[in-house]
């Protein structure tokens, strides 16, 4: 056995030995063929800021439902941002919105793990990690870790994006089309301005 199988058997393992379900915030990323892909930004700007995120706001309580955290000033109100809940489609290239989660941006900027890590200077990214341990109420030397449950949060969707190789080269060139949860707040108006852009995913 080569040192380099070694190394990844070892790294396996230990990978397995985490367990991450107690953990109330995870580190997660968008899968590469969906990126820059959102209901958000299908919807017009107008309905998202004006109609749904007001209402949002009220509903959840103005607070983030992750960390509980809540502004003291008006102004920081911008820092609680609606976080689009997702399940894709990889067969079909559908993005399906399941809820809309009130969560605030340090929360949020572990939904985006990979982009994060790469757009935070050190301190940021040490203010993130601290934030980490208080949601989580771990030890601080669980940071040491913080790669191996990155690779561990993200492993299920890096096999499902392997088991998808072929079917995501052929879709690469096709649109993502969008469905939304009934659930979510004016989820019909959405889904009108969805259709009119030829985007609705239906089943036949």
């Amino acid at each position: 056995m080569s040192i380099e199988t070694e190394t990844n058997r070892i790294h396996q393992e230990r990978m397995q030995e985490l367990d991450l379900t107690a953990f109330k915030l995870l580190p997660s990323a968008k899968p590469p063929l969906f990126h820059g892909h959102t209901v958000r930004k299908t919807v017009s700007s107008y309905f998202w800021r004006k109609k749904l995120r007001p209402f949002i706001l009220e509903q959840q309580g103005n607070k983030c439902t992750v960390c509980g955290w809540r502004p003291a000033e008006e102004a920081d109100i911008k820092h609680l941002h609606l976080h689009e809940v997702e399940r894709y489609d990889f067969d079909h290239k559908v993005c399906h919105l399941l809820s809309i989660q009130l969560i605030c941006r340090k929360c949020h900027a572990f939904h985006h793990i990979i982009r994060t890590e790469m757009v935070s200077t050190e301190e940021q990214w040490a203010d993130l990690m601290a934030h980490f341990i208080h949601v989580n109420g771990c030890s601080p030397h669980i940071i040491k870790k913080f790669d191996w449950i990155t690779a561990k949060a993200l492993q299920l969707e890096a096999h499902a994006l392997k088991e998808k190789e072929k079917e995501i080269a052929r879709l690469a060139k096709q649109p993502v089309r969008y469905t939304v949860h009934p659930a979510i707040p004016f989820s019909g108006e959405m889904e009108n301005q969805i259709r009119r852009k030829g985007l609705l995913y239906q089943t036949e």
